[in-house]
């Protein structure tokens, strides 16, 4: 994994409806939910893996973790 300094503060997301899109994040998140506008939310976790942006810095892959309705 590349050094915390050379991580970016985004994710990539692996998966489910936002497949290869990027979001931001705090560089400890270890999880990501995306509320959609018809209340879907959508779960991504925290993997290992760390891919390489156009711009030469490195974001930390999140994988599709699910779908649920409603508070959780």
């Amino acid at each position: 994994m590349a050094a915390s300094g050379d991580l970016a503060d985004v994710a990539v997301l692996d998966g489910g409806p936002l497949d290869g899109r990027q979001h931001p994040i705090e560089l400890d998140t270890e999880k990501v939910r995306i509320v959609m506008t018809d209340g879907q939310q959508h779960q991504y976790l925290r993997t290992e893996r760390v891919q390489a942006l156009p711009d030469g810095r490195s974001a930390v892959v999140f994988e599709y973790g699910g779908r649920y309705y409603g508070p959780k």
